[in-house]
């Protein structure tokens, strides 16, 4: 069973923490390409050795374990990237509150504030 986490960093961090979370997958991605060609070898056989059917299917279903692991974990990133750019986009379309004019939100007249 698979349990999504959550955790926070800082946004200047973002694309560096999700850059560590596809480094998890190196020792899947790297079992997939020796996978890769270890079935070929093993269906193509040898000159001594004739090719193991029942270990070429094994090997084949560890292969794609090691591809779905993968692909999970890029869908994972992906889905955190496109959010952290939709971010992104609406904090540039979102007008400055610094930059809004005094006249359009003056502050309140202290002498008034809190007056009954």
């Amino acid at each position: 069973m698979r349990v999504k986490l959550s955790y926070t960093v800082k946004e200047e961090n973002v694309l560096k923490e999700v850059a560590k979370i596809i480094n998890l997958s190196t020792e899947d991605m790297q079992e997939a390409v020796t996978l890769f060609s270890a079935v070929q070898r093993e269906l193509e056989g040898s000159d001594e050795n004739m090719p193991n059917i029942q270990k070429a299917a094994q090997m084949i279903d560890n292969f794609r374990a090691a591809l779905v692991a993968v692909d999970t974990r890029l869908m994972e990133v992906a889905e955190i990237i496109v959010g952290y750019e939709e971010y992104q986009f609406s904090k540039k379309a979102e007008p400055d509150s610094d930059s809004s004019s005094t006249m359009d939100n003056p502050p309140p007249d202290p002498e008034l504030f809190g007056a009954e």
